[in-house]
């Protein structure tokens, strides 16, 4: 796998950010003068131990929180807001509407997004549905899937949408570990396929070297940016190379001397 070709101007850059919460006491400190670019259709991974800010910052760059310092900017624009150029999976299993069956909470999606008809969007919702091979639960409801396949309709809804960025928050750690690695070979196939922009938050070196073609690491609270490190290995059953072990031990390495804790 070649590396990424910067331009000069990114995809995707996060300059300088600085992300700050306020409570009742005190200012805490998310994350300290974090940049870093994102290339078009390149799969980013944000790795760092919890409560390093990485989750804040991927909040940031879907619109949900402002920077206290520095900027966020998509495709020359700087983001301000939530939009639907960006869609979100997050790690609880609870982000589907329980009233509504898969097919229905990815049409819905769809139409909020996309001024097309209903029955245009059951046509692209049953399509993505097939691409994470849901096509035979489409009239389910959430409380009768599992835990991987509300988090398979998740990303047929984000698929769906079209997004230019898909961002995703830890959305395999509380799957069991067979299901966990299940769901990254399916990640990695649909990305195969449609070649979409990932940023993915996780706190497994393992996940991160799985998924990535290029890896952030942070430090433990405040988040800084320690290295960034090229994945030069195929997408698909990385892990029987040896090359996999070694990144992953040079990372922990390189982790470890920062007070890494998971």
């Amino acid at each position: 796998m070649s590396k990424p070709n910067f331009k000069a101007t990114p995809f995707l850059e996060v300059k300088n950010l600085t992300l700050t919460y306020k409570t009742s006491e005190y200012l805490l400190t998310a994350t300290d003068n974090v940049s870093f670019k994102v290339e078009k259709s390149e799969r980013l991974i944000l790795l760092g131990p919890s409560g390093c800010g990485k989750s804040t910052i991927l909040k940031a760059i879907g619109g949900f929180i402002k920077p206290s310092i520095g900027s966020i900017i998509l495709n020359g624009v700087e983001i301000k807001k939530p939009g639907f150029d960006r869609a979100m999976v997050f790690q609880e299993f609870d982000q589907l509407l329980p009233w509504k069956t898969a097919l229905e909470n990815v049409v819905f999606a769809i139409r909020a997004a996309k001024k097309i008809s209903k029955e245009e969007a059951t046509a692209e919702a049953k399509l993505f549905l097939k691409k994470v091979n849901l096509q035979n639960f489409e009239n389910s409801y959430p409380h009768a899937l599992s835990g991987g396949m509300k988090q398979r309709v998740a990303i047929a809804r984000c698929l769906a949408l079209k997004s230019k960025v898909i961002l995703m928050d830890e959305p395999f750690a509380s799957l069991d570990a067979l299901t966990r690695q299940k769901m990254q070979e399916e990640l990695l196939e649909l990305w195969n396929e449609t070649k979409f922009t990932l940023i993915f938050v996780t706190h497994s070196i393992d996940e991160a070297v799985t998924l990535g073609t290029r890896i952030v690491m942070l430090s433990s609270h405040p988040g800084r940016v320690i290295e960034e490190i090229d994945v030069d290995l195929p997408s698909i059953d990385s892990r029987r190379y040896p090359e996999f072990t070694e990144l992953k031990e040079r990372i922990s390495q390189i982790l470890f001397k920062d007070d890494y804790v998971i």
